[in-house]
């Protein structure tokens, strides 16, 4: 009796080849979607940024009374 046995199937080299390049495309489709969250994030952040220059006028005083 060999001292390991392989439980799980056995499987070809192709199909193991069709899983990797599954496995890659949900990687690849998951960093995309990372990609588009950060570039959303950083055009909002822009936005923010600009309509807060718009609303903070530095002709006014706000200290005097």
């Amino acid at each position: 009796m060999p001292a390991w046995t392989n439980l799980e199937k056995k499987t070809s080299p192709i199909k193991m080849e069709d899983n990797f390049d599954n496995s890659r495309d949900g990687l690849e489709q998951q960093i995309e979607q990372m990609e588009i969250k950060c570039y959303r994030a950083k055009e909002e952040k822009a936005k923010m940024i600009k309509e807060l220059n718009l609303t903070s006028d530095v002709s006014i005083d706000y200290e005097s009374d």
